[in-house]
């Protein structure tokens, strides 16, 4: 792979027989983030807040408070002052989309200087235009990442129903921003119920928080009135049964994910002062996928953390990593038939960053 005009992406193992949390992993994770973070154009170390991934109710969290206080060494350790961690409001899942149990969460992770970054709304420097080409005029980053000179995004890898997996491009456009553009972003992922393919089994009904599902006569029926395109029933669906009502819709999904993304990546004070630096963590694979594909096939995936100042390069670097085996590619990971490639090129065509990446392994 060419070295020129190549991101550096940085893979950090953890000891695949010991946990995610092992000394010498987190040791290494804080070095490496100490050398990458960026310093602001006139080379002074600023304040850096951490944008830490929240789980959903009884399931642990992927990203735990170990490697959320490494993280915040390794700003340390560079010179730079960690400023609050935080997450943002979610429409995805229930309890994340209110802010007390963001705190009691955070306070479950032994978080003392937690915030919701969206509690209340971001002045005039939050709000970013987006392109022409946007079918989305505008987006509006929460108060915490709109006002933070430096941003740490901390990602969980997790398969997403829209992009087959979730990670550094997918924080930045959308776990960024406040709780009406995500909104905005998901409006047009309508599903629609294959009839002949519905059990009646009742797997999508228990995965919608918004009474947008019913059983009528034995199948599912979506209630588009209620629905606010979050996936969920997607993934939850065991014969791969509910797809998006308009086949556009997840292209169009994509490409406006990258223009939030770029958005946030160029106009967000963090762009003018300090910068960014995308950590992904791969912790374990997911333990359910939907559809006929399996990951019976797949060799265990590996544990650590990427990092990179390139949020491209970084998720394509962990996709190679996840996948290398797989016939199926991504998908054969994730469950899921749709893949970034929409989106990944997107933010090339953006200036974002690029697939092309020279990758180092440190033990």
């Amino acid at each position: 792979m060419p070295a020129e005009n190549a991101s550096l992406v940085v893979f950090c193992p953890s000891g695949q027989k010991g946990t995610d949390c092992d000394a010498a992993f987190l040791a290494n994770l804080e070095k490496t983030i100490a050398e990458m973070v960026p310093f602001s154009a006139e080379g002074l170390p600023t304040s850096w807040s951490v944008k830490i991934p929240l789980e959903e109710p009884n399931k642990p969290n992927l990203v735990n408070f170990e490697h959320i206080q490494a993280s915040r060494a390794g700003l340390r350790r560079s010179g730079h002052s960690p400023g609050a961690s935080f997450e943002n409001l979610s429409i995805t899942t229930a309890g994340l989309e209110t802010a007390n149990y963001l705190r009691t969460r955070a306070r479950q992770l032994n978080l003392t200087d937690f915030e919701v970054g969206d509690e209340s709304p971001a002045g005039p420097e939050g709000l970013l235009t987006l392109s022409q080409m946007s079918t989305l005029a505008e987006g509006r980053l929460s108060q915490v990442a709109a006002q933070a000179p430096g941003l740490l995004l901390l990602n969980s890898v997790r398969p997403h129903p829209f992009l087959g997996i979730a990670a550094a491009t997918f924080n930045l456009g959308c776990g960024l921003f406040d709780r009406e553009t995500k909104l905005k972003l998901h409006r047009h992922l309508k599903p629609k119920v294959d009839t002949p393919l519905c059990a009646g089994c009742g797997s999508c009904l228990a995965a919608c928080i918004f009474d947008a599902i019913s059983i009528q006569g034995g199948r599912a029926t979506i209630d588009h009135k209620l629905c606010v395109g979050c996936g969920e029933c997607l993934t939850a669906c065991h014969l791969s049964g509910i797809t998006p009502d308009d086949k556009t819709a997840v292209a169009q999904f994509q490409k406006q994910l990258a223009e939030l993304a770029w958005a946030a990546a160029s106009q967000s004070q963090a762009s003018q002062y300090g910068g960014f630096l995308y950590v992904n963590f791969l912790t374990r694979p997911p333990k359910r996928v939907s559809g006929a594909l399996s990951l019976s096939k797949l060799k265990p995936a590996p544990k650590g953390a990427l990092i990179s100042t390139d949020p491209v390069a970084l998720d394509q670097a962990t996709i190679d990593l996840l996948v290398d085996d797989a016939v199926h590619g991504l998908r054969q990971w994730s469950g899921s038939v749709h893949e970034p490639g929409i989106l990944m090129e997107r933010c090339q065509e953006l200036g974002l960053g690029q697939c092309v990446y020279t990758l180092q392994v440190r033990h």
